[in-house]
This record gives C-alpha cells, structure tokens and sequence, in this order.
C-alpha cells in the first residue's frame, strides 16, 4: 500500500501540475484582451483629439467668414456715407458702422483665442499621436507573444495529459476509482497529509483510530471530516 500510495501521489503531483498549466492558458484570453483594449482606448483618445482639433478648425473658419462680412458691411456702409442727404441717415450709417467695427473687433479676439485653443489641441493630438505609434508596436508584440504563449501551453497541456491518463490507468480500480472521485468535488489536492493529528485538507482534527488505521496502511483512509484521502508522511518516509 506505501508503494501504491507514492504512485497516487505522483500522480496527484501530474494533476497538480496540469490544474496550474490550465489556469496559466485561462488567462491568457484576458490578458490578450486588456492589451487589445488598451489599443483600443488609445486609438480612441486619438481619435478624439483629432475631431476635437477637426471641430475647432471649422468654428475659426466660420468666424473668419464672419469677419468678412463684417468687413463687407462696414466698406459699404462708408461707401454709403458719400450718398446719404440728411443728418439723420448720416447718423444712423455711423451707427451701423461703429456697431459694424465693434463686431469686427469681438471676432478678432475670437479668431486669435481659437487659433491659441487650435496650437495646444494640435500639439496635444501630435503627442498622442507619437505616443500611440511607439506604444502599439509594443502592444502588438506582447499579443503575439501571448498567443505565442497560448499555443506552447496548449501543446504542453497535451502532452502531459496525455502521460496523466498513462499513469491514471495504470492503477488499480480500487485507488484510482476513488481518487477521480474526489477530485471532481474537491478543487487542488484529494490526497493530503496528516499534521498534528489535522487533515491538512480542511485543517480538522482526526480520530486517533483514523491515524491507526491510517499506519496500519492496508486500504485507502479517507478524512472524516472532508472525505479527502489521507496518509502520514513518516510512514511513506519510512
């Protein structure tokens, strides 16, 4: 049965081993996914930057025709001034001309605040720009190397569940019956040792006739308490 024991472990240690290469490929997906993700977002904020800078350049452009009206009409009505007959058109062409220039003079302020907001958008979007091209080389390399990954793992995975299944039929109904058992309910180890009288599987105490039987090693003894396979080390040990 000591002999019989250090197979199941062994072959525990394979369960073991493919339950952390399995995980490992899980997170692959996600980890592929945050890179892409992050690509994504950048690509966005770029995207952003520059219909804000789009957007921007269309509103100076629309004023600066605005200015050109204004312009018009201030030409007009001084050209308009040499026609007029009375004191009264006179007066009210100088009005139309003086509110003519004031508008002009807001739209000029508009025009220089915009082609400011028009440098500090654009310098911004080329930043991001620059920043973007140098961090999605970058990016793309650690999917490749992640899918890279995925696909080692998967081969590995093969190959070693493959051995698994070797060593799983190699055993005797008896042990390996049970062992399959409760590894389909109970996550990590079904074979745990005793320490200080405690399953180390649900750190419960065990009865002192479950440690007998247990260095009797005739049959397989399952914890009491979380029905997981349990041995003592100095026995296989001696």
């Amino acid at each position: 049965m000591k002999d019989a024991m250090k197979t199941l472990l062994a072959l525990q240690d394979r369960d073991l081993e493919l339950d952390r290469l399995n995980a490992e490929l899980r997170a692959v997906p996600g980890k592929i996914a945050e890179i892409k993700s992050a690509i994504e977002g950048a690509k966005k904020a770029l995207e952003n930057a520059k219909k804000e800078l789009t957007a921007l350049q269309m509103i100076r452009k629309q004023k600066e025709l605005d200015l050109e009206t204004q312009e018009g009409a201030i030409r007009k009505h001084s050209a308009d001034l040499n026609a007029v007959k009375t004191n009264d058109a006179y007066r009210a062409l100088l009005g139309e001309i003086e509110k003519a220039k004031q508008g002009q003079s807001a739209l000029e302020d508009e025009v220089l605040q915009l082609m400011e907001q028009i440098d500090q958008v654009s310098r911004s979007w080329k930043e991001k720009e620059t920043g973007f091209k140098a961090s999605e080389a970058g990016l793309l390399k650690q999917i490749s190397d992640w899918e890279a990954k995925q696909k080692e793992l998967e081969q590995t995975l093969a190959g070693k569940q493959a051995e698994r299944q070797a060593a799983f039929d190699a055993l005797p109904t008896n042990m390996s019956a049970p062992y399959d058992r409760i590894r389909k309910v109970k996550r990590g180890a079904a074979i745990v040792p005793i320490h200080s009288e405690q399953c180390s599987g649900c750190h419960m105490r065990v009865s002192q006739s479950l440690i007998n039987e247990v260095r009797r090693g005739q049959k397989l003894i399952a914890c009491e308490s979380c029905s997981r396979i349990v041995y003592l080390e100095e026995v296989l040990a001696a």
